[in-house]
């Protein structure tokens, strides 16, 4: 259910629904103009960004937890999707904005991990370089036999 090459899958067809979401909601508010149909496009437009970011997430190498965490947001979207189809709910705004932020919380913490642990890898390859790269120092030998 929640293998990666699973997710990364269910996060693309995410976003081709939300995709067509927010096609929808437009054409809902080009026949009906009313600020619950201007709402529903704010809304989809977010789901797009958390789908975007969700297929981002999806390729980095994540820990069970937090594939975990990433399932649910993305299997939410999917089901914001089929309630809009099938009995026209725009759970809206408020369920947008808690996905969104989710995911953008989650990448940002991942990124900055995987920051940290590229600067310390970088740091122990200057250390190393620098150990392996120092001059050797000459000793001069005092209990050589001198030379005339």
């Amino acid at each position: 259910m929640l293998k990666p090459s699973t997710l990364k899958t269910v996060s693309y067809i995410a976003l081709v629904c939300c995709v067509l979401g927010v096609i929808l909601a437009i054409l809902v508010a080009l026949v009906e103009p009313d600020f619950r149909a201007y709402l529903s496009i704010i809304s989809w437009a977010l789901l797009i960004y958390s789908s975007w970011l969700a297929t981002r997430l999806s390729t980095y190498d994540l820990y069970d937890e937090d594939r975990k965490e990433l399932g649910y947001c993305v299997y939410g979207i999917l089901v914001l999707f089929v309630l809009y189809l099938s009995v026209n709910i725009s759970l809206g705004i408020i369920a947008a904005v808690y996905v969104t932020v989710r995911l953008h919380n989650q990448k940002r913490g991942l990124q900055a991990w995987m920051e940290e642990q590229a600067a310390a890898a970088a740091a122990v390859v200057a250390v190393e370089t620098v150990s392996t790269d120092s001059p050797v120092i000459a000793v001069e030998d005092n209990n050589k036999p001198a030379e005339n």
